[in-house]
């Protein structure tokens, strides 16, 4: 589909590592793992990595009032697993920017531990009650004394997700009690699998995403009522999109994605 991604670092106290197999509930009609599945075997290996660190939303609720929140993520696919394929997701932070952000990367690979797809991403705290940002709390920062060199980090993109000027297609949705996670908000991966369901299922079943680019702006809560919009972009390159998630006048999240036929 693609260039091949980075090679993987080495495993080191930081890094996590989850087998896992595609199941049925993972893949679409074409028996490809679906890009919301993929940001869930991410997000579960990172929850797994956290918590061994000492440091999952969980135990930072307990001890600080804290939560992880995502605010972007890049995902670069090589190569899509299919129904019953054995996958492993690496995922290890890689660097902290002016003790706000901390920058996680993933590695999906193959039973034989060649990469298939990789993402780089950007998590911070929030207190649970103001819902506001707040430093990284030192329980964090002193945990992270073994991180990669730059020279192992995954490539992070210049400038921002733009939203498009208008949406050509567009869908509504009421955020349910499925949507929800721990943190009782519509969690990650279901922004994305909101917002790419205007593109249809002939596209969907056709095409397998290249790259995709997601920032999350707001928070969406149980019964909130959300409209997804797609543009198609006039590049020479692969088919591109961009994407968002309204509330109202209300921006919830942009996305940027490009497909290729499978």
């Amino acid at each position: 589909m693609s260039a091949s991604p980075p090679s993987v670092p080495p495993r080191t106290s930081l890094s996590e590592t989850v087998s896992s197999r595609i199941l049925a509930s993972a893949v679409g009609p074409h028996q490809y793992l679906t890009l919301p599945h993929l940001i869930r075997l991410f997000q579960e290996a990172a929850m797994r990595n956290s918590d061994r660190l000492g440091i999952s939303t969980p135990q930072l609720v307990a001890q600080q009032g804290l939560t992880w929140v995502l605010h972007r993520q890049i995902i670069q696919a090589a190569h899509w697993p299919t129904l019953g394929q054995d996958v492993q997701v690496l995922t290890l932070p890689a660097r902290v920017e002016r003790g706000l952000l901390i920058i996680r990367d993933f590695y999906l690979l193959d039973a034989q531990g060649t990469p298939l797809i990789t993402s780089t991403s950007a998590w911070s705290t929030m207190n649970t009650s103001s819902r506001r940002i707040k430093p990284l709390p030192t329980s964090v920062t002193e945990l992270l004394t073994d991180l990669p060199p730059p020279a192992q980090h995954l490539p992070w993109p210049e400038g921002k997700v733009q939203p498009p000027e208008r949406t050509d297609q567009g869908m509504t949705f009421r955020v349910t009690y499925a949507h929800l996670d721990f943190n009782n908000h519509l969690t990650n991966p279901a922004f994305a699998e909101l917002m790419v369901e205007p593109l249809g299922i002939d596209h969907l079943t056709q095409y397998l995403p290249r790259r995709a680019d997601i920032t999350y702006h707001r928070e969406a809560r149980y019964g909130d009522l959300l409209r997804a919009g797609s543009t198609r972009l006039d590049t020479n390159g692969p088919v591109t999109f961009r994407h968002t998630l309204m509330r109202d006048d209300e921006l919830l999240a942009t996305m940027e994605t490009e497909w290729v036929a499978r």
